[in-house]
């Protein structure tokens, strides 16, 4: 069940407040048994999959706690990273990797007469293997002790608000929580609640709303390149909305339930340049290849080349964690060049700029470099990237673009008020009077209703973006 769905409406309410009700000792089972009813909603036979992710990983980490013999320790490390890295490239990157082959082949001038197959990517599996794994070296690298209890450590890769799209959390700070006591207060519940309106506001009255026009000029064949350019502008909105308002979503259920998950983005948009938007978008994911990548790798220790080296590896493993296509890894390696560019830049001796000018031009340049970006990762093949490119940077219709935009008055005023509520999320969280936040949260919760009213009635519904990574 999405998060989105009238079903989890029903399910979340019910899973907390028995949650609520039962003992402590009782609640990790509870829990657990949640998360598995969540997991098998979307396709129960690939929970078999994530069950052995949890044994193979809890397994492994037993023995490295226990074992201090080297070969015995990398045996069970290297036993761990085969299952997980075995299923994310079988599951994820088998077709991918055969059509990467058989063009090289045929590039060459071997005949390949492969026939690719469909495999049916299971949802969430890049976000709970990479947790696994997180475990799994923390462990080896003594960060952490080994959990003894089975319970609890399923409970830790399955935790239902963050299984399918994350935050990837870490070891250290989510098992503690799931094994002492909670009691969920006031506190827990009020600010659960804002965390799901504002996620709800950005995926449903948004992210939804953009992505229908986002789709409707990418799929034309021959659009008009200032089109383009709105709807490119749009899909970062979409994108945005759509996996910031996820997170929220999975922040509120969490808080909801007495658990805190880390933040997920933190105003990416607003970044003054390319290193500070890495560290402001998907930050679970880009903490993950900075402390298991990008420091094994030398990181900033080992001089600038092998920095650069190691920045260009990174990024190209975020563009194919993402998915299976040329669209991805070159959008990885477009970011990787922009952060190599920026640390040449300061080691040139750029500084920060200290004027409010200054600033808001470093903020304009990154946006508007993420935002070209987003073409590679929305577009659905290489050819049609350089296209839509070739078309922005090209003289524009103005005409044919109001024409393939189909932006009419009501939507246009629907974007424009969405965008203006938008700082409404924020001030529930300031100091206001009582009655002034009741208002908002009143006034949010009739808007998300009449957005998902629209959206019911128009046929709209859209799964998040980052349930197919």
């Amino acid at each position: 069940m999405s998060f989105d769905s009238l079903a989890y409406l029903l399910f979340l309410p019910a899973v907390a407040l028995v949650h609520a009700i039962l003992p402590h000792r009782f609640r990790w089972v509870w829990l657990l048994l949640a998360s598995m009813v969540f997991y098998a909603s979307w396709n129960a036979p690939l929970t078999l999959l994530l069950l052995l992710v949890i044994g193979t990983t809890y397994g492994a980490g037993l023995l490295l706690d226990r074992v201090k013999t080297v070969s015995l320790r990398r045996a069970a490390l290297a036993g761990a990273l085969l299952v997980c890295l075995g299923l994310l490239l079988y599951f994820k990157y088998a077709s991918f990797l055969m059509r990467t082959f058989g063009g090289l082949l045929r590039l060459f001038g071997t005949r390949c007469d492969w026939t690719l197959w469909d495999i049916l990517l299971p949802i969430g599996i890049s976000f709970y293997t990479f947790q696994a794994l997180s475990y799994v070296f923390d462990v080896y690298h003594g960060k952490i002790a080994a959990e003894r209890h089975p319970g609890y450590y399923a409970l830790y890769i399955s935790f239902f608000p963050q299984l399918v799209a994350g935050p990837i959390e870490r070891a250290d700070a989510l098992l503690p929580q799931m094994k002492t006591e909670r009691r969920v207060t006031q506190d827990d519940i009020q600010a659960g609640l804002l965390m799901l309106l504002s996620g709800y506001f950005r995926k449903i009255v948004l992210a939804d709303f953009c992505g229908v026009i986002v789709d409707r000029i990418y799929a034309l064949p021959d659009p008009d390149g200032g089109a383009a350019l709105v709807a490119t502008v749009l899909f970062g909105v979409q994108i945005y909305c759509d996996f910031a308002g996820y997170s929220e979503i999975a922040r509120g259920s969490a808080r909801l339930l007495g658990v805190r998950l880390m933040q997920n983005f933190d105003r990416p948009y607003l970044s003054p340049d390319i290193r500070a938007f890495w560290r402001r978008w998907h930050i679970s994911l880009s903490k993950w290849l900075a402390d298991y990548v990008y420091v094994p790798l030398g990181g900033s220790q080992k001089g600038l080349w092998r920095q650069l080296l190691a920045t260009l590896l990174v990024f190209f493993l975020s563009g194919l964690w993402h998915g299976a296509n040329e669209t991805f890894v070159v959008w990885g390696l477009f970011h990787g060049v922009l952060l190599c560019a920026y640390l040449l830049l300061r080691r040139a001796g750029l500084r920060d700029p200290k004027t409010r000018a200054g600033k808001a031009l470093g903020i304009s340049i990154t946006y508007a470099l993420v935002t070209l970006g987003w073409v590679f990762f929305r577009a659905q093949t290489l050819p049609h990237a350089f296209d839509l490119l070739v078309r922005i940077f090209s003289p524009w219709n103005p005409s044919l673009a109001r024409a393939q935009l189909a932006i009419g008055i009501p939507e246009l005023i629907r974007l424009l008020l969405s965008l203006a509520a938008c700082p409404l999320l924020l001030q529930l969280g300031a100091e206001q009077s009582q009655r002034q936040r009741d208002l908002t949260y009143v006034f949010l919760v009739l808007v998300i209703a009449l957005a998902w009213w629209v959206r019911l009635d128009s046929g709209t519904v859209s799964a998040f973006i980052y349930f197919q990574f």
